[in-house]
């Protein structure tokens, strides 16, 4: 280990959602690797249970009007410059998380000194919400270039530079997935057999559980497909029975332990748009599943490397999905250690101690 270092995390939240999750699994590795960890977080969205030895700060910012909100930005990056202020503490490192973060500590004392790591790909992000390619570019350069980056995938950097963004220093750490707490709870019983598995909210925008039923109709495979999550649970019940498939389709709603569905599944299935590193996919190699993924933009081909890689498919080809998921049922790859061990507690955590020079 390193020795001790101070690092402050800031965040738009702890609510829904895998930042947070991944965020408190790192402060966790981390204090218990003797670091002293301080979360401070821009909102009163406090909802996960916060680890032993974590120190979390809320820092929410009220506006009355139209005009305070417009100065968000600048207005909340004051609250964080008034609060180290009045502590006095230093940091060693400071990871500022999320989109809405990166746009108020490029405002704050931290900016100079914060790492700006992206969970998600901000340019796919952008361009989910119809923004024009020149404005995406803007913003992109305004808050990333000339910044120290993080990203949890080489394709979420690679995006950003596609847009002209020039990072002053950039570098790919990955999410700590813990076979250990995954192994624990995956062993249940759980209410279905024979069937694959969709893990996630579901949407249009992003996790195109439209994509991923019309490609299951193609496949013709007689196990059941089922979803694990929240999201458009009626929009994806209307498709489903228009593709006549109310049968084989079976929706179990938000689960808190998801693992046991995973582990029990002949196969996971991701069928998104993109993704900031796709957890769920080094979860299901932990609970021995395979997976077959859309290749796109980020996350999943850092994760399904080697031999692995053959279960990625054409972000937009369903009929190639749709071959995939039978090609992977009838012969599934060896899943091995190697495949998750690099997305260790210990391994990611060791790589934050190196941003403390």
């Amino acid at each position: 280990m390193a020795g001790e270092r101070s690092f402050l995390f800031v965040s738009d939240h702890l609510g829904g959602g895998g930042a947070p999750i991944s965020i408190l699994n790192l402060a966790e590795a981390l204090a218990g690797r003797g670091h002293d960890v301080t979360i401070a977080v821009l909102s009163d969205k406090v909802w996960r249970e916060i680890p032993e030895g974590v120190i979390v700060k809320k820092l929410p910012l009220e506006y009355e009007n139209i005009w305070q909100k417009f100065w968000r930005f600048r207005r909340h990056a004051k609250e964080i410059d008034n609060w180290l202020e009045e502590t006095g503490d230093d940091y060693d490192v400071v990871i500022a998380n999320l989109y809405y973060t990166h746009q108020v500590v490029i405002h704050s004392s931290l900016a100079d000194r914060a790492w700006l790591c992206a969970r998600t790909d901000p340019v796919q992000m952008l361009l989910s919400k119809r923004v024009s390619n020149f404005k995406i570019k803007h913003k992109i350069k305004k808050i990333y270039g000339g910044r120290r980056v993080l990203a949890i995938s080489h394709g979420i950097l690679e995006s950003i530079s596609r847009y002209g963004c020039v990072p002053q220093n950039a570098k790919v750490i990955h999410n700590i997935i813990d076979a250990d707490f995954v192994r624990e709870r995956m062993r249940q019983d759980v209410e279905v057999k024979d069937y694959i598995v969709a893990v996630g909210r579901l949407g249009l925008r992003q996790k195109r559980y439209d994509r991923l039923l019309r490609a299951y109709k193609k496949s013709g495979i007689a196990r059941k497909l089922v979803f694990v999550g929240d999201g458009e649970i009626e929009k994806a019940k209307a498709l489903v029975h228009d593709l006549e498939l109310d049968e084989n389709v079976v929706f179990l709603g938000q689960k808190a332990n998801p693992y046991p569905y995973i582990h029990h599944a002949d196969l996971l299935v991701l069928a998104s748009d993109y993704e900031g590193f796709g957890r769920v996919i080094a979860e299901s190699l932990i609970c021995g599943t395979p997976v077959v993924s859309t290749d796109c933009p980020s996350g999943p081909r850092d994760i399904l490397t080697g031999e692995l890689a053959s279960c990625l498919v054409e972000t937009n080809d369903e009929a190639a999905l749709a071959r995939k998921l039978r090609e992977v049922l009838e012969a599934p790859p060896v899943i091995r250690p190697e495949h998750y061990e690099r997305f260790s507690p210990d391994v990611i955590a060791h790589c934050y101690e190196t941003l403390a020079g």
